[in-house]
């Protein structure tokens, strides 16, 4: 796994770094961002196996980031799980919609964050869409 480096992107502090300690814990490489063009930034440094993106930001918010990264030739494979307290429907099938490859409400538990993780990057590893 520590070659499956994650991004976490949301503007809380605490649920973002609770994230990042969760996923360091289960080995993955984990990078922080606080906003959707911090997220960008650090995309241009790091390649990323999946990003856990919230949707509500300032400045671009998640869904507008969401975009960004499908309209980029050289993300646009790249697992985007969306992560919000928006936990009704439509709000997912929008993130869907959007291109989002999962949906994870918050607060999380520990063990769907990681089981829906591990489930996305699986299917990303046998995607022959994904770039190595």
């Amino acid at each position: 796994m520590a070659d499956e480096r994650i991004l976490v992107v949301d503007d809380d502090r605490d649920i973002r770094g609770l994230a990042a300690t969760v996923l360091a814990d289960a080995g993955y490489d984990v990078r922080q961002a606080g906003s959707g063009a911090e997220a960008f930034e650090v995309l241009e440094r790091n390649r990323c196996a999946l990003v856990l993106l919230d949707i509500n930001m300032p400045g671009l918010d998640g869904w507008q980031t969401l975009r960004l990264i499908r309209a980029d030739e050289r993300l646009r494979a790249l697992p985007v799980v969306m992560f919000s307290v928006k936990s009704e429907v439509r709000h997912k099938l929008t993130s869907l919609q959007e291109g989002a490859t999962d949906y994870l409400s918050k607060p999380f538990v520990v063990d769907e964050l990681l089981r829906r993780v591990r489930s996305v990057l699986d299917a990303a590893h046998d995607s022959p869409a994904v770039q190595r």
